[in-house]
């Protein structure tokens, strides 16, 4: 299951160990992200279906805030759930899907609130010449890990953040692109596929075969890129402090 204290990785060690522990416990990792992936599908299925062929603007801003509500309350649920499951098979002390997902049900608000800083902080940046809110996106990119795995505070979160990538952000960039092309590229091939299958469906039908198969997709390759970005923590921390702390 691993080692208490593994050393650094590699760009090629970190997607092959990501791979790896996707390939031992599929099912831990798929279940962890379908908790995010299922519901947020389904919302996007329904208001797809419910705006098609519509040119109502109001309906359609509508529709769209239902479904971005519960995706912004819900994604960082699975991204912090994977990388907890991820660090504890680091540190040799696996847990559970249940003891997992009550870990960050414990901290869902502080996890919450610190990536609601984030979110603002890098629009702001954004619209500031867009650099500076990539740089802040890289800078702020383990404000979740911390508040779950570290059990940091809201804004401690976001210090030790800056903290892990402090004299490394374009590794960490590097790296975050990286798992993101990867990702891309599978989720491109699986998007060529689901085109060839749903080819023979229209309107609705189609519709509603597009949003199950983009579900599917998601659970798919998703699970792999939130393995790769907890490693990607664990990797700064252990670089950072060390070593990995015992698990709590």
């Amino acid at each position: 299951m691993g080692t208490s204290q593994p050393g650094p990785f590699t760009f090629g060690e970190l997607l092959s160990r990501a791979w790896a522990m996707y390939r031992r416990e599929p099912w831990l990792f798929i279940v962890l992200t379908a908790v995010t992936v299922v519901p947020v599908g389904i919302l996007s299925a329904v208001a797809g279906a419910a705006v098609d062929g519509s040119t109502d603007v109001t309906r359609a801003l509508t529709v769209l805030g239902i479904v971005l509500i519960p995706a912004i309350l819900l994604l960082p649920v699975s991204g912090a759930a994977v990388a907890l499951a991820t660090v504890r098979r680091l540190q040799g002390t696996p847990t559970g899907i249940s003891a997992t997902l009550e870990r960050v049900g414990v901290r869902f608000w502080i996890l919450f609130s610190a990536l609601v800083l984030v979110t603002l902080g890098v629009i702001v940046g954004l619209f500031a010449l867009v650099i500076p809110g990539i740089f802040l996106a890289i800078l702020w990119l383990f404000a979740g890990q911390a508040a779950v795995i570290d059990g940091r505070g809201i804004t401690d979160s976001l210090r030790r953040s800056q903290d892990l990538v402090r004299g490394a952000w374009w590794t960490v960039f590097l790296a975050y692109l990286l798992i993101q092309v990867v990702t891309a590229i599978a989720q491109l091939a699986l998007g060529i596929v689901g085109a060839a299958i749903l080819s023979p469906l229209e309107g609705g039908a189609y519709t509603w075969g597009s949003g199950i198969w983009n579900t599917l997709t998601q659970l798919a390759v998703q699970p792999f890129t939130l393995i790769a970005i907890g490693l990607l923590y664990a990797d700064r921390v252990i670089r950072t402090d060390g070593g990995l702390p015992p698990a709590t």
